[in-house]
């Protein structure tokens, strides 16, 4: 175990992960992030996050040094890698408040502020070119962040209409990740494209707190060097209070002082290992709620990462994993080991410490690529989308006992609901099908998805045809799933409202095409089971959706104050 040390000690993380989609204003179509296609199908033979069975055949290979970027050997032959949903499009999604849904508008320049209980619709002023959002915990407010003319606006609804406070930053920057008091806020340039002039490697960090207080801008930003092509930021919490921030780069970790910025001008910076730092696409970063524990997983080595705030470790795998996730409690992780079907559960931080003590678990013949937890933590889910399989399974944790999960059709993602008694698994049409059975080639050849409860270990598929399934968005409270439903060429677009009690679906129909979803928060006297789903249009659409009784309320013109539907 190789071991890295900072000069000062540094406490535990937390994840301020920004989950990423558009609504209105040239927003990307989500299926292309998908691997799919409204137009036809996702084959899952083949190239890609796709599999196995058809197309090119795979390169020979001895190891992973012999495969591209991310893919693994696998009995002497470069196996692509999974295909993880990646909702990381060009602009952000709607967020949904206590009270409140906002949702940017670039093309206008504002925020849509939609209350989902009357569909009344303010639209907020803010900088040109809005880029990214998100809400302040607990309470009616969020932060949007402008790329045209580089400043952050703190929009209040606790009074009607809404008070905006711009802050002018020195830099155009694309990213915002908010820590999860609501205290600190870091805007970064997107990895993924070439920042403006003289922003590379530089974050700007933001004290919400002295932004709402009104005091001077000096007193309100400032500037850090964070190495090169920043990655990701995440908060080290002491007493539920943001005092450090850590800035994932191309190949440091860079860590900033929040409680006393003044002191630390120059953050302190610790290196990540060789396999995780030559190339950004080459590793997967994780990190538990209760901020204790930050993982790196290589795709390239068979090895771990572990900074703690003080030390940076490295730790042996027996082989190059597939997918990395932290129990929520931060107790332990599970890693996918793709090539031999186990996983590795590793406790946190005895494990860490000691690899003797990593346990293996078998997944009974199941392929095993992804891993999908429950916020318990009492179970894992395990699946793939590199290989035709028509199968997931159930490991219990720590335990290890495991039980596998037929299906109908390949498996494209697995998601469970918030309180972990259900699932949704979305399935990967074969158009090749060479079933013996016609109607088992319609099936094959179909897009679907199936619900699955984890109870009884039930499952229902339902076939959509043409449709592509997803986004989708489980009720707030549980018992319902809503399944958006697309196949742009007809301009078919519908969603599915699933109750989970019984696994039988209806369907709904849906004015324009389906961009993203999630839940609206609980409100007392309306329904517990709504979603907002927001669609293409060019003044901006959202519809609430009652899962249970199927009312669909549709609000459109975010530019617009009033236009309802």
């Amino acid at each position: 175990m190789s071991v890295v040390t900072s000069p000062r000690f540094r406490g535990t993380v937390f994840v301020a992960f920004a989950w990423m989609f558009g609504c209105a204003g040239g927003a990307l179509n989500p299926d292309v992030a998908r691997g799919s296609s409204d137009a036809g199908t996702r084959a899952g033979s083949g190239g890609g996050g796709g599999g196995g069975g058809g197309g090119a055949s795979p390169a020979p290979c001895f190891s992973a040094s012999d495969c591209p970027t991310a893919y693994t050997c696998e009995a002497g032959a470069c196996k692509p890698p999974e295909s993880e949903t990646d909702r990381s499009l060009s602009n952000r999604p709607p967020v949904a408040t206590p009270h409140y849904v906002y949702a940017l508008n670039p093309a206008a320049a504002t925020v849509a502020r939609i209350d989902p209980r009357t569909l009344s619709i303010e639209a907020i002023p803010v900088g040109p070119s809005p880029v990214d959002l998100t809400a302040l915990p607990g309470e009616d407010a969020a932060l949007c962040l402008s790329y045209g003319d580089g400043t952050v606006a703190l929009i209040d609804s606790s009074g009607s209409p809404s008070s905006v406070v711009r802050l002018p930053l020195r830099r155009q920057h694309a990213r915002l990740v908010l820590s999860g008091d609501g205290a600190f806020a870091v805007a970064f340039s997107d990895p993924a494209v070439g920042p403006s002039n003289g922003a590379e490697g530089i974050v700007t960090v933001i004290d919400v707190r002295a932004l709402r207080s009104g005091l001077p801008e000096a007193q309100v930003r400032y500037e850090r060097a964070a190495d090169f092509r920043v990655t990701d930021v995440f908060f080290h919490l002491q007493g539920g209070v943001a005092a450090e921030a850590y800035v994932v780069a191309k190949s440091k970790v860079v860590v900033i002082d929040l409680l006393d910025p003044a002191l630390h001008p120059l953050p302190v910076r610790v290196d990540l290992p060789d396999s995780m730092a030559a190339d950004i696409r080459s590793r997967e970063v994780v990190a538990d709620a209760n901020g204790r524990t930050l993982l790196f997983r290589s795709t390239v080595a068979p090895e771990l990462a572990w900074f703690d705030g003080a030390v940076m470790r490295s730790l042996p795998l027996p082989e190059v994993a597939t997918d990395l996730d932290l129990l929520p409690d931060g107790s332990a992780a599970v890693v996918a080991l793709r090539a031999s079907k186990r996983v590795a559960f590793v406790r946190v931080p005895d494990d860490l410490l000691n690899p003797a003590g990593i346990a293996y678990f078998d997944s009974g013949g199941a392929e095993v690529g992804q891993v999908v937890l429950p916020p318990s933590g009492a179970f894992a889910l395990v699946f793939t989308n590199a290989s035709d399989d028509k199968s997931f399974a159930r490991i219990e944790l720590p335990s290890g006992q495991v039980t596998r999960y037929l299906l109908e059709k390949w498996v494209d993602e697995i998601d469970l609901a918030p309180d972990g008694q259900s699932a949704v698994v979305i399935h990967r049409p074969n158009p090749a099908s060479t079933a013996a059975d016609p109607y088992e080639r319609e099936v094959d050849a179909d897009q679907g998805y199936s619900v699955f409860d984890v109870a009884t270990g039930y499952s229902q598929l339902k076939r959509t045809g043409r449709k592509v399934p997803g986004p989708f968005a489980f009720s707030p409270v549980g018992g319902y799933l809503g399944v958006a439903l697309r196949y742009t060429p007809l301009q078919q677009y519908s969603l599915d409202a699933v109750n989970l009690g019984s696994l039988v679906a209806t369907t709904l129909s849906l004015a324009s095409k389906p961009l993203f979803m999630g839940a609206v928060p609980v409100a007392p006297g309306l329904s517990a089971h709504r979603v907002f789903v927001s669609q293409d249009h060019p003044a901006g659409r959202i519809s609430v959706v009652n899962l249970d009784d199927g009312q669909v309320r549709t609000a459109t013109g975010f530019t617009l104050n009033s236009e309802i539907q």
